[in-house]
């Protein structure tokens, strides 16, 4: 009784379905985007690789010259086979003798230490000492670690010497380095308290004359730059100074240097003391 009307809705309800798309006919139909036009990316120059230059090998020996005696002293503390060298500390300490006396002192081990480490520094350059072991005789300054072998005076040759100063300062502990400007030499010495630096204007054979400031004189320059003036002793010994326009006391003719002062005399004519 009821089954025409339940195939009357079926009916109905296939042929709605049938009008409709679906999903999967949708996707297919939709038209596809237009594809970008491909867009070449900048690539970045390749970096060139430079290989790092090896520090050369430091030197087993270097070699040392005392500018007073004309000698040479090679200086190294194993062989080409790696055994200890004999006889240092002697051939050491004659090298290094004091150049007034011919006296022979004891250099300290440390002290030959560290000059053997300096010119391992820069390798193929010889240190030329001015100054080793100093007699008591001749050391004026009665404190002169010189006179106990714990100083040597020494430069480097094609080394400059504040370049010399500088890497005392920094590479080494409870030491003393002295600069002086005015002469030709750096002063190194080893000590068991902290380290000190000073710095002298005296010139050769003349008395010390020390900094009041030493780290600020590096600072201002004035380290490079200060000559100290030159008095002529005898200028003491007169009453009354000269005028400018007076002859000389010998009476010959001519008249004083314009450059120097009263009493003041060219370093050639100074009296050199003996330091």
């Amino acid at each position: 009784m009821f089954l025409p009307s339940v195939l009357a809705v079926a009916l109905t309800f296939s042929q709605g379905a049938s009008s409709l798309p679906t999903k999967a006919a949708a996707k297919v139909a939709a038209p596809k985007p237009a594809a970008k036009p491909a867009v070449a990316k900048a690539t970045a120059p390749a970096r060139k690789t430079t290989a790092k230059k090896k520090a050369p090998p430091k030197p087993k020996v270097i070699e040392l010259f005392q500018v007073n005696t004309k000698e040479t002293l090679k200086l190294g503390y194993t062989d080409q086979r790696g055994r200890p060298v004999r006889d240092l500390q002697k051939r050491a300490n004659k090298f290094f003798r004091c150049h007034h006396t011919g006296t022979v002192g004891r250099m300290n081990p440390r002290l030959l230490k560290l000059l053997f480490e300096t010119g391992r520094h820069w390798p193929g350059q010889r240190l030329e000492v001015v100054s080793g072991y100093r007699h008591p005789t001749v050391a004026k300054n009665p404190h002169s670690p010189h006179m106990k072998g714990l100083a040597c005076d020494f430069r480097v040759v094609g080394v400059k010497n504040t370049d010399l100063r500088d890497y005392l300062r920094r590479a080494f502990q409870h030491v003393g380095v002295g600069y002086y400007p005015n002469s030709s030499f750096v002063h190194l010495d080893v000590r068991q308290g902290p380290s000190a630096f000073w710095i002298d204007y005296s010139g050769p054979g003349e008395n010390a004359l020390y900094s009041d400031n030493a780290s600020e004189d590096l600072k201002s320059g004035r380290a490079d730059t200060f000559r100290p003036m030159k008095i002529d002793p005898s200028w003491a010994e007169h009453d009354e100074l000269p005028s400018d326009s007076s002859t000389p006391p010998d009476g010959g003719v001519g008249s004083a240097p314009t450059a120097a002062a009263p009493g003041q005399v060219p370093a050639a004519a100074a009296v050199p003391q003996v330091q």
